[in-house]
């Protein structure tokens, strides 16, 4: 396979995807973590008036970074079968075109 003078084996595809993959569980765990660290934070701080301020100056930025982190998860995580299929999809085309003996 060749796209714009680069070329691709269909085992670099499958590569890729598994990486995709990993990326997809990584970016879980960050996010997971995340999280749990937010959790941490807000029963630490516990239910004061510096508690109050404190979420209502930075609880949103992390509220936001944590569903930042889970959209990009998903976006990585969609892609692994498009990449696999494609990865399916090139190795029959190569098959159906070699000239067999």
């Amino acid at each position: 396979m060749e796209s714009n003078g680069f070329s691709y084996s269909t085992d670099q595809l499958h590569g890729l995807a598994g990486g995709i993959r990993d990326t997809a569980v990584k970016l879980c765990t960050v996010h997971d973590r995340s999280e749990e660290a937010m959790a941490s934070t807000r029963a630490a701080l516990g239910e004061d008036e510096f508690a109050h301020a404190y979420w209502q100056s930075g609880g949103k930025r992390l509220a936001t970074i944590s569903e930042i982190l889970d959209l990009l998860k998903k976006a990585v995580d969609a892609q692994e079968p498009n990449v696999r299929l494609a990865s399916a999809n090139y190795r029959a085309s190569d098959e159906a075109g070699t000239i067999r003996e």
